[in-house]
């Protein structure tokens, strides 16, 4: 008997032991327990190896890559961890392990690293760098969200991120007058700035609107369709072509007519007396009550964004600022179930597409889309900035923090609008996440780039450190002197730092048994 076999007889013993103990656990029945112990038995009597039949940890490496035990494989492998066949018994394989790339996004996204080259790139050009303590840091200088939405075209970001950037632009992006007693001139073009967002954005689903509701042989349905985007002309010309010339007259009334709204919400409530309302049809019933002002009773099934904005058109005063439309819907959606709550985009109960196919990541409903969070934002002095910048709030890979990132250093760092709280989710943290996100891209030295965006310096030092260690040998030969006069020149990175990444590889290459070709 051989000193494996030895050590599995006394492995098995302890285990025999071990059975009347768990047995008596009440978490474990005993039938249970006995089926388990016999497995783990089991799988000793096959593996060779017992260091790895013992226990195995998930290994993590750079790039996102981790390790794990797998199942036996079949065919022989071998490795400079495993010996040759014809040295251990042919009755039985080991237990070999797998190794796993982390995806931060679809494999059948083709323009993950195009949008990281382009947003990164036009900070960078925005970004001065110094030194503190004989640590770099970089300086924050002037950048727009317009400069962001002229940044990418849209075949390289989706339509939710477009939309995102156009509607911060709306919200935050300095407002030129000449006029010095401004405060309402600008409250007023803000808000005509986002009027202006929720038309392009409402325009995009009136095809959804019109499925919902189907197509009427009066045309009614797409002249409604047409006032969730306030094409008030579109759909007035549409009750002309209908010959309706009366409710063609009454919607060129619709927008900020308050006088118009007293009477026709006299008129609305003179029909429910008299029972003449039963005899309108639903579709003109409609109409009369976005006349009347009383918007909510008119969106049922509409998107939430269509919904604020219809109440900000038609419910709302001219005077008032969008704050009271978004104050109004916030306390329609909380008294009623038919008002459309601001579920994130992958999980809106609207959708006539059955494309539900990523709802299960938000079955229990509890996150918000991320352009409701920046509407609070704006309003809101008090808003949550850890609850807005949830990567799962704007799109279904949570482990993809650009936006997030981007987001944060605009609002907090630029434009310093908010931070995060004290006590919740620290801006470093973010900063982490995405130099993590960066490496497993590949694009390592982006990551050296957002690495020097770390608050705490001793933090920054040591994740700077890190990064040269693991990627400076990396850098083609015929590229390492332009790199390297680059990072110490342009981004302050200190001379000694690549001395010493490139002596812990030089050490790393003189371990015996490394076959690995390297560039330098």
């Amino acid at each position: 008997m051989n000193d494996n076999d030895n050590e599995l007889q006394i492995m098995r013993d302890q285990l025999q032991n071990l059975k009347g103990t768990l047995a008596d656990l009440n978490e474990v029945p005993q039938s249970d327990s006995k089926a388990l112990l016999d497995n783990v038995s089991g799988n000793l009597e096959e593996v060779q190896d017992t260091s790895i039949g013992r226990s195995f940890r998930v290994g993590w490496g750079p790039n996102g890559r981790f390790v794990r035990r797998s199942k036996k494989n079949v065919r022989p492998i071998y490795t400079s961890f495993i010996p040759r066949m014809s040295r251990i018994s042919r009755a039985s394989q080991r237990d070999i392990v797998k190794f796993h790339q982390v995806l931060i996004v679809s494999e059948e996204d083709m323009h993950t690293k195009e949008r990281i080259n382009k947003s990164l790139e036009l900070i960078f050009e925005r970004t001065t760098f110094d030194q503190e303590d004989e640590t770099p840091y970089v300086n924050e200088t002037g950048l727009t969200f317009m400069d962001l939405i002229s940044n990418f075209d849209t075949k390289t970001i989706d339509e939710h991120e477009n939309l995102t950037w156009k509607l911060c632009h709306a919200l935050w992006d300095d407002i030129q007058l000449l006029n010095e007693h401004y405060d309402k001139e600008i409250k007023d073009y803000r808000k005509a700035r986002i009027s202006k967002w929720f038309q392009i954005t409402n325009e995009l689903r009136m095809a959804d609107h019109l499925k919902l509701s189907g197509y009427s042989d009066d045309n009614t349905d797409l002249i409604f369709a047409y006032l969730t985007s306030k094409q008030i002309s579109k759909a007035s010309l549409t009750a002309i072509k209908n010959r309706d010339f009366h409710l063609a007259s009454l919607i060129s009334q619709l927008y900020g007519n308050d006088y118009v709204k007293e009477c026709m919400k006299n008129q609305l409530d003179h029909w429910k007396e008299t029972g003449i309302s039963n005899l309108v049809s639903p579709n003109y019933s409609k109409f009369f009550e976005l006349l009347s002002g009383n918007v909510f009773v008119t969106t049922k099934g509409l998107d939430w964004r269509t919904t604020i904005s219809m109440h900000m058109w038609y419910g709302c005063s001219l005077n008032d600022p969008f704050d009271e439309a978004l104050a109004s819907y916030e306390k329609a959606r909380k008294a009623s179930e038919d008002i459309t709550k601001p579920f994130v985009w992958y999980n809106q109960p609207f959708s006539v597409d059955d494309n539900d196919h990523w709802a299960y990541l938000d079955s229990d409903k509890q996150i918000f889309d991320l352009h409701y969070h920046l509407m609070k934002l704006s309003m809101d002095a008090t808003y949550s900035l850890e609850d807005a910048l949830l990567p799962r709030a704007n799109h279904v890979a949570p482990l993809d923090y650009r936006v997030t990132w981007i987001l944060h250093y605009m609002i907090a760092r630029v434009l310093r609008i908010r931070d995060f709280s004290s006590d919740g989710v620290t801006v470093d943290q973010i900063t982490l996440k995405f130099i993590f996100e960066l490496e497993t891209l590949g694009i390592w030295q982006w990551a050296v780039f957002i690495a020097m965006f770390i608050n705490e310096s001793d933090v920054r030092k040591n994740v700077l450190n890190e990064l040269l260690n693991r990627y400076v040998h990396q850098i083609p030969k015929e590229k390492v002197e332009n790199f390297r006069n680059f990072a110490i020149k342009t981004m302050r990175l200190k001379e000694e730092w690549f001395s010493e990444a490139q002596e812990i590889f030089s050490k790393y290459k003189e371990v015996p048994g490394r076959k690995r070709k390297f560039s330098f």
